[in-house]
């Protein structure tokens, strides 16, 4: 991994960490509410392996996501990135210029709903990590912009708690859909692995 990116994920997942097992108290708008690391590494085995270059992330955080997508995708890939919280947006992006991968990464700032109907192109990769309450409607919205045999992962399909019964109605809408497969994969929070068939 690129020392810059390393340095920065490593702190972040520090945050993460004692945000989790609540050693330090976050207010709740404030949470970073991120993957796990070990949620990053297999992000990153998984778009090395369809070789994915055009990222799309719904959600962004502090990007501690973004970042390990970043470093899977190298110097020639692209992100885009949306989230709708400005302190969130603005704490992203020193993290992806501290980590020194911020020419890579567009940052929109805006309530996803609205910004994803606006984008182009076929993506590789789509990461689904934000409100949970539109999650069958951002999958809705993504799967025409995802390649045949690129993925859409979901995040929280099994943790925490609170977020299961919109994850359940979620698992089920994607698993009814004829063109793509889909599988729960049980590391870190639990994702939702799907490919596009056709």
């Amino acid at each position: 991994m690129n020392s810059r990116i390393s340095r920065v994920i490593s702190r972040l997942d520090r945050q993460s960490e004692n945000e989790r097992s609540g050693r330090v108290k976050v207010a709740r708008g404030e949470r970073m509410l991120a993957i796990t690391a070990d949620t990053g590494v297999f992000f990153s085995v998984l778009l090395k392996a369809i070789k994915a270059r055009r990222v799309l992330e719904v959600g962004t955080s502090a990007g501690f996501s973004t970042l390990w997508l970043a470093d899977a995708i190298g110097k020639k890939g692209r992100i885009v990135t949306i989230e709708m919280d400005g302190q969130k947006v603005a704490k992203a992006k020193k993290n992806f210029r501290d980590a020194g991968v911020d020419k890579l990464i567009a940052v929109r700032h805006g309530v996803a709903l609205d910004v994803l109907p606006m984008l182009k192109g076929k993506f590789d990769f789509v990461l689904l990590d934000a409100d949970k309450e539109n999650i069958i409607k951002y999958f809705d919205l993504v799967l025409p912009l995802v390649r045949a045999g690129g993925i859409i992962a979901a995040d929280n399909m099994l943790f925490p708690p609170p977020y299961r019964p919109a994850m359940i109605k979620y698992a089920r809408h994607v698993q009814r859909d004829p063109r793509v497969q889909t599988v729960t994969v049980p590391i870190g929070m639990g994702e939702e692995i799907t490919i596009k068939l056709r």
